[in-house]
C-alpha cells in the first residue's frame, strides 16, 4: 500500500501538479481544485486574523505586511467580532501592542487592490 511522505516540498509538489494537470483525469483535477480553494480560503482567514490580532509595530516590517496583503488581499476586508476591519483595528492599542504605523500601508494597498472597505 502506498503511503505518501512529506519529504516532497510544497513548492515541488505544486510545480509537478501544474506540469501534470493535462494528464490527470478531470474528476481528480476537480477534487484537487476544491481542496486548493478551501486551503486558500483558510490561509486568507489566518492572514486576516494575523492582521487583526498579531500585527505589531515592534515585531513586523512593512515588507512583511505588504507580502501578506499581496498574497491575501481579501484579508483586509475581514471583519473582527465587532465588525471592524484590520485598518480600523490597527488604530487601537491591543494587549500592549501597537500597529498604527501600518495604517497608511493598509490604506494604500486596499485602494490599489480594491479591498478593505
Amino acid at each position: 500500500r502506498y503511503h505518501p511522505t512529506m519529504s516532497q516540498s510544497v513548492d515541488n509538489f505544486f510545480t509537478q501538479l501544474q506540469q501534470s494537470r493535462e494528464k490527470v483525469p478531470k474528476k481528480v483535477t476537480s477534487k484537487i481544485n476544491g481542496i486548493a480553494r478551501k486551503a486558500i480560503e483558510d490561509m486568507s482567514k489566518a492572514a486576516g486574523k494575523f492582521l487583526h490580532e498579531d500585527l505589531d509595530d515592534d515585531k513586523h516590517t512593512e515588507e512583511q505586511v505588504k507580502a501578506i496583503i499581496e498574497l491575501f488581499p481579501e484579508s483586509l476586508s475581514q471583519e473582527d467580532e465587532k465588525g471592524r476591519l484590520p485598518i480600523q483595528r490597527a488604530l487601537y492599542l491591543k494587549k500592549g501592542r501597537s500597529s498604527v504605523t501600518f495604517v497608511p500601508l493598509m490604506a494604500k494597498e486596499g485602494c490599489r487592490l480594491g479591498v478593505g472597505g
